[in-house]
């Protein structure tokens, strides 16, 4: 949830086949006939951030391929009807009279987000956000294509740091719909859950896990075709550091309005992280006995990565020690704060330290200049009994030794 700060941007593609997402059965359960029975989606998304804190975010769906029944559309605003809908025929044995599909290509909703991330979890347990979000009838209903209304909600987001390899996300919110009947089955506001995890195999490959339940409040778990829920799970691959790749499928596990019998997705994701602001952040400088710099060099949680919005710090710390060449010798300090044993944070300061003293060897600096040294905790700066100033007490220092 550290997301990747004010300036940077976040673009991707995600393509999505679901099989049978949208059925007519009578009982519920027992396919009669497919409202829509194949959909292809490419979803065009963009993240800006505007703050370190506050991002904005944008979804376009493109339907390729909506293969569904025709004039078996929703009835908006109305309670459910008794029998089905009435644009679906059924021949004297009762068996419903066969339409043909008509795919069509078409403009999904357009979903805005806002994120406001309340608590950071780069170097802590949990991060909590939350995400506002609003959706646009810019799709046609009548091709199940969107939901012809103006709608919106909200989501609390918990993100879990279980262990180095491991990251557990939790997620509740509400969406306020329009009361719509689709066939016989009533949408209304739905409760959002979802539930997710991913699990780092390598280095550059992660196993993801999610699943979602969205239950139509007013008839809370009354009807399964109201209460859509479904599973995911597939692998990230980590290209580089700023390019992956997404990959897998999933399944319904209900009979809900939208949750397929089965979806294959893919994903391609780029991140950017700008470069410090020379107006608004001083470049490091050389003074006396010490390399300043007036940003805080970020590592992964409880790890000794260095995150890539980082980088450019690093990178110009390595051009003042080129640009002096007066400077012999340089040690590379790491300090923690206070959560966790002292024996533990000594450990983790001294591998950070050693990370950054590789990042500027990898960077051209001769590594006879560079030492690295690990204080833990032992040296804070300021009070670790708030979160300010633990976040001031994690730090790399750079003193000129020669």
């Amino acid at each position: 949830m550290s997301g990747f700060g004010r300036r940077g941007w976040n673009l991707g593609l995600y393509a999505d086949y679901a099989r049978r997402p949208l059925e007519l059965g009578q009982p519920a359960g027992a396919r009669l006939i497919g409202v829509v029975d194949n959909t292809i989606i490419a979803n065009f998304y963009a993240t800006y951030g505007v703050l370190d804190w506050f991002s904005v975010g944008i979804n376009i769906p493109v339907l390729f391929w909506n293969d569904f029944i025709p004039n078996a559309g929703p009835q908006f605003k109305g309670p459910p009807t008794n029998g089905l809908n009435p644009a679906v025929t059924f021949d004297a044995a009762g068996n419903p009279i066969s339409l043909a599909s008509d795919p069509q290509t078409n403009l999904g909703d357009i979903r805005i987000e806002f994120k406001f991330r309340l608590r950071n979890n780069e170097d802590r347990l949990i991060g909590v956000a939350l995400l506002p979000f609003l959706i646009l009838p810019s799709g046609p209903s009548q091709t199940f294509a969107g939901n012809g209304y103006l709608s919106g909600g909200i989501k609390v987001v918990l993100d879990f740091n279980i262990h180095e390899r491991v990251k557990l996300a939790l997620n509740v919110g509400f969406q306020a719909r329009d009361d719509v009947t689709i066939l016989n089955a009533r949408m209304d506001h739905q409760l959002l859950v979802g539930l997710g995890i991913s699990i780092k195999i390598i280095e550059r490959l992660m196993f993801i896990a999610e699943g979602e339940m969205d239950p139509v409040i007013s008839e809370f778990f009354e009807n399964e075709v109201e209460t859509p829920a479904e599973v995911r799970g597939g692998f990230r691959i980590k290209v580089t550091d700023r390019f992956d790749i997404n990959v897998g499928g999933g399944a319904g596990i209900t009979i809900g309005i939208g949750t397929p019998d089965f979806r294959a997705f893919l994903g391609f994701n780029y991140n950017w992280v700008p470069a410090p602001c020379e107006a608004c952040e001083a470049p490091p400088k050389a003074v006396q006995r010490q390399i300043i710099i007036d940003s805080v060099i970020h590592f992964e949680f409880d790890k000794a990565n260095i995150r890539p919005q980082s980088f450019p710090i690093l990178d110009d710390v390595a051009s003042v020690i080129k640009q002096n060449p007066d400077i012999k010798r340089v040690m590379i300090e790491g300090n923690t704060d206070s959560v966790g044993s002292d024996a533990y944070n000594q450990k983790l300061s001294e591998r950070r330290a050693n990370s950054v003293k590789t990042y500027l060897t990898n960077k051209g600096i001769n590594p006879g200049v560079l030492d690295s040294v690990g204080y833990g905790e032992s040296r804070p700066v300021a009070t670790n009994d708030t979160a300010e100033g633990r976040a001031k007490n994690r730090r790399v220092e750079f003193k000129v030794v020669e």
